[in-house]
């Protein structure tokens, strides 16, 4: 496991990622300030979150999504990033999709996703070693 600081996920973004104290974030830390407000966006940087379920229109986890954003507005921007190979180190734009919370959970679920987290996050502290 490598622990090489990865690229910011954000279109146009070519900073590296923050620390969150546990892992490396998917943002940098001027494009997380930006997401929630406290800052701008650089000129040029587009957010790779939409604030919608990518399984929402097409349905390509093999599921509908069972948020409907018309009569559930309030859902709009509640989204998480799902590493899709289930490691959350690997922030790469292949890797990664924007999930509603409910398709990210079960998602993990089917996937074992949460049974390998504590093998990518073992690895990556005895990289630091």
């Amino acid at each position: 496991m490598s622990n090489t600081r990865p690229t910011c996920l954000n279109y146009g973004c070519d900073k590296l990622v923050t620390h969150s104290g546990a892992r490396w974030r998917p943002f940098c830390a001027k494009c997380h300030n930006a997401s929630y407000g406290k800052e701008e966006y650089a000129y040029g940087v587009m957010p790779f979150k939409t604030g919608y379920c990518s399984n929402y229109s097409d349905e390509f986890l093999g599921f509908p999504c069972p948020v409907n954003y018309k009569k559930a507005e309030w859902a709009i921007g509640k989204t998480e990033i799902d590493h899709i190979d289930g490691n959350y180190y690997n922030n790469t734009l292949k890797n990664c999709v924007e999930l509603c919370k409910l398709c990210h959970q079960y998602k993990g679920m089917l996937s074992g996703d949460y049974k390998v987290q504590n093998k990518y996050g073992k690895a990556y502290r005895e990289s630091l070693h």
